[in-house]
């Protein structure tokens, strides 16, 4: 993950260069992850990753999220692939663990698209273009299966393709806890990543922030004590 700059309370959050530093995990995990609300509960346990544009580098930086994650907390930790959610219908919300991949990590599972995981092909051979339809069509169902994914997991990350191309992130903004934006250092453009912002918050959605990913040069920590 590169370096990252989250705003509303949560920007010194960074990397200086690859591979990426342990120290910058902890700080996500506790400023983002761990985050408590006025009763002490999680503020962000369904978590949705994003990009201005495709080819931000999304599902490298997510899988290294989870991966740290789950090692640092302890807790069970479910990576989604947003596209598959629209496909899968959950008659039994206990059973949702069946459907999903074991991962080295012990705390780690992971939902991924039917081509890439063979459990879960017999599972979206069997639903109907309606349930498909359903998802697009009814907040009630989206809000039914995050419930079930949020009732077995401590945290759900969401894998989501860029606005600019998918209406994934948009569906699901208003019913997740928040969303994080990754861009590409020297190349997305501001107005790329306000366009993205823009959607995100139209669609009700709580932006907690972005990450810098593929920085080729450090940052010196004075820099980010301004920040």
């Amino acid at each position: 993950m590169g370096d990252g700059r989250l705003p509303k309370g949560n920007r010194n959050l960074r990397r200086d260069r690859k591979p990426i530093k342990v120290g910058f995990y902890l700080e996500l995990i506790r400023t983002v992850f761990q985050a408590v609300d006025e009763q002490g509960k999680l503020r962000n346990r369904v978590v949705a990753f994003t990009s201005a544009r495709p080819g931000e580098g999304v599902s490298h930086v997510l899988n290294i999220v989870a991966k740290e994650l789950a090692a640092q907390t302890q807790n069970r930790v479910l990576l989604v692939d947003a596209t598959v959610l629209e496909n899968l219908y959950l008659t039994d919300a206990s059973q949702i663990s069946s459907h999903c991949e074991e991962t080295e990590i012990d705390n780690l599972l992971r939902l991924s698209a039917p081509d890439l995981m063979p459990n879960l092909a017999n599972v979206a051979a069997g639903v109907s273009s309606r349930k498909a339809a359903e998802w697009e069509s009814a907040p009630e169902y989206r809000a039914e299966c995050l419930k079930a994914l949020r009732w077995n997991f401590d945290y759900v990350l969401l894998d989501c393709p860029s606005p600019a191309v998918s209406s994934d992130v948009t569906t699901l903004a208003p019913l997740i806890d928040g969303v994080v934006v990754v861009v590409k250092a020297a190349e997305t453009r501001r107005a790329q990543i306000q366009r993205c912002q823009q959607m995100i918050e139209s669609a009700g959605g709580n932006l907690l922030g972005f990450v810098l990913n593929q920085r080729q040069y450090p940052v010196p920590n004075w820099i980010y004590g301004m920040l």
